[in-house]
């Protein structure tokens, strides 16, 4: 099938719009594409995005955010919730346990003292149990689960921006502008702070998991090489409070929920390398990859094993990143899995192999 394609320059953003019936990838949140197609909703999410950048680049935030995210990502799966909620503390607090807002919210997840109180937990003049990590967390995933299942219950079906919109905004009002609205939160007229608010969580994830997308697009690594997981607090120093029979019941429901799938897309493994001992390797440079099997993109078709192409490469942190070309349909993985690779095995070793993580949209 022959697609149709144009661009639009918006501010330093090359952006790619996909003419009806032309296949192009959707930025997705908790699994459920975002209506990239819809040229305001593209135009919304750049502009947050450009917002987030001084956010997510904060050092001292990114440190805590690597640190926290594991934690974080065992309550999601316990709970059998999608591990882009991961990025919904840094929206609400910057994972500042003790982090307190003018209207009274408390802790990394924000809660207010009368629902951490409908929930059970304890607030008086000797404790304050929204700074307890686990109980916090706790609370928020089954707030986050008994919005989804109210607004089935309420207006008869749900999805989750709409679930996470109520996190900010409450159950009750949501309730009603999908009654008045509809369904598309991405189209509703709502309060400044509540029409933003997925879309910082959104951008957040894309800024944490697709920097070099965002580099390539400026023209320049615009994270801070002094940022990221360098000096990592101490596990003494998160303020995690690990109750051994918390940690019993997660792990129960971790095991519980571990064969549940996302149905949005499969994913594939190929097999490349990077021709490395790049001695003067910096920020925007191209690196060689050649392919160690056949790789089948929908975009692009098929590329033969044997195919060398060239991609620029970006310093994130300890590692570097490549634009691929692919926009997010194709990544590039160390062996282990972990996203890029170390910067110092491109300078030293002469091949790196890699995988390649290809996301094959269902039809």
């Amino acid at each position: 099938m022959n697609t149709c394609k144009k661009y639009r320059i918006i501010g330093l953003f090359l952006v790619f719009v996909s003419i009806p019936g032309s296949a192009q990838h959707l930025v997705s949140f908790c699994g459920e594409p975002v209506p990239m197609d819809q040229q305001f909703i593209q135009d919304k999410l750049i502009n947050t995005i450009r917002k987030q950048v001084n956010v997510v680049n904060f050092p001292a935030l990114r440190r805590r955010a690597f640190a926290y995210f594991p934690l974080v990502e065992r309550y999601l799966a316990a709970y059998g919730l999608h591990r882009d909620l991961k990025y919904l503390p840094i929206v609400e607090s910057g994972f500042l346990t003790e982090e307190e807002s003018a209207v009274g919210a408390k802790g990394i997840w924000q809660i207010m003292p009368a629902t951490a109180r409908s929930y059970g937990l304890v607030i008086d003049e000797t404790r304050d149990e929204r700074e307890n990590f686990d109980k916090a967390t706790r609370l928020a995933c089954t707030l986050i689960k008994d919005n989804y299942n109210m607004l089935i219950r309420f207006v008869g079906r749900t999805n989750w921006p709409l679930t996470i919109a109520a996190y900010n905004f409450g159950i009750g009002n949501i309730v009603k502008a999908v009654k008045a609205q509809g369904y598309n939160y991405f189209t509703m007229k709502l309060n400044p702070e509540t029409a933003l608010y997925v879309y910082k969580i959104i951008a957040v994830k894309e800024l944490f998991e697709y920097p070099e997308l965002y580099n390539a697009k400026f023209g320049y690594n615009i994270f801070n090489p002094r940022s990221g997981p360098k000096n990592m607090p101490a596990s003494r120093d998160l303020k995690v409070v690990n109750d051994p029979d918390v940690l019993q019941e997660i792990e129960k429901e971790v095991a519980k929920n571990a064969d549940k799938k996302e149905t949005v897309v499969r994913e594939e493994y190929v097999m490349a390398h990077v021709l490395g001992r790049i001695r003067n390797f910096q920020d925007g440079d191209i690196v060689d990859i050649v392919l160690d099997e056949d790789l089948q993109t929908a975009r692009k078709g098929l590329s033969y094993k044997g195919y060398k192409f060239g991609v620029q490469g970006w310093i994130i942190d300890d590692r570097v990143y490549f634009k691929l070309g692919y926009d997010h349909d194709v990544t590039l993985l160390d062996t282990n899995k972990e996203k890029g690779i170390l910067l110092t095995d491109l300078l030293s070793s002469k091949r790196i192999d890699v995988l390649l993580k290809n996301l094959l949209y269902e039809k």
